[in-house]
């Protein structure tokens, strides 16, 4: 886009990979801060699903939506590799572990949306209900 000269000074910048996943790590450790600062005291609803991904592990995926002053945010929350099974559970205890370490209260959760998959059908949604009873 530069032209060559550019290029050639661009190549000069030495950046590594452990330079690049560090600054990766720190740009979404920010839009996590800023997100989850933002959901302190409002209400919201999450949006989950499970993947698998192509070495085969199971991957659960989480959006947020809320409303920020007069706009709807759909904001990407986080991707956490599933470590045991993918039953609802598992599912629920990972969603539930992320909320606690962000300071997100259930109670603040307004509703679930999953695939309807079994896995999400039973423990996901039963043990919502039981958390916001608590």
């Amino acid at each position: 886009m530069f032209g060559n000269e550019a290029q050639r000074d661009v190549l000069k910048i030495p950046v590594s990979d452990d330079t690049i996943k560090r600054r990766i790590i720190d740009m979404s450790g920010f839009i996590e801060n800023a997100v989850t600062a933002k959901l302190s005291r409002k209400n919201f609803a999450l949006q989950i699903d499970e993947s698998t991904d192509i070495s085969g592990k199971a991957q659960l995926i989480g959006f947020i939506r809320f409303v920020d002053d007069t706009e709807i945010i759909n904001q990407f929350l986080f991707c956490k590799e599933l470590i045991d099974h993918a039953t609802g559970e598992d599912i629920f205890n990972s969603v539930s572990s992320y909320l606690e370490e962000w300071k997100l209260s259930w109670e603040n959760c307004a509703g679930i949306c999953t695939d309807g998959a079994l896995a999400m059908r039973g423990a996901v949604l039963r043990d919502f209900v039981v958390e916001l009873k608590q």
